[in-house]
């Protein structure tokens, strides 16, 4: 991809909590960015606050590491302050109970302000 002369992006389906296999959540950044990511951040597995949060951590390690990236973040669209590290997945109510949980128009005004 470097080669392209393209912006290489990688997200990952993490929280503040880190990865399945223990790799905190700002190591996860500098291993991504020490891969060749320009851009780093998380996705699709939990909600607006808690996606905040993780990128926070995020860039805390790569400050730590002197490392620079872009930051992004992608959240789910739903409120999931109580799931655990594998986010949205693991709620009671998934899959086919979520609509209780559905971010509205004005929360996600406020995430993206």
């Amino acid at each position: 991809m470097k080669e392209s002369g393209k912006a290489v992006a990688a997200t990952m389906c993490i929280g503040p909590e880190g990865d399945m296999a223990g790799v905190s959540t700002g190591d996860c950044a500098v291993r991504l960015v020490k891969a060749g990511a320009d851009i780093v951040g998380v996705n699709c597995h939990f909600d607006p606050d808690t996606s905040l949060k993780a990128v926070k951590l995020m860039k805390e390690g790569l400050e730590a590491a002197k490392l620079k990236a872009h930051l992004m973040v992608q959240p789910l669209a739903f409120h999931t302050p109580d799931c655990n590290k594998q986010g949205f997945i693991d709620l009671p109510e998934f899959p086919f109970a979520l609509e209780p949980r559905i971010a509205t128009r004005w929360d996600m005004h406020k995430y993206a302000r």
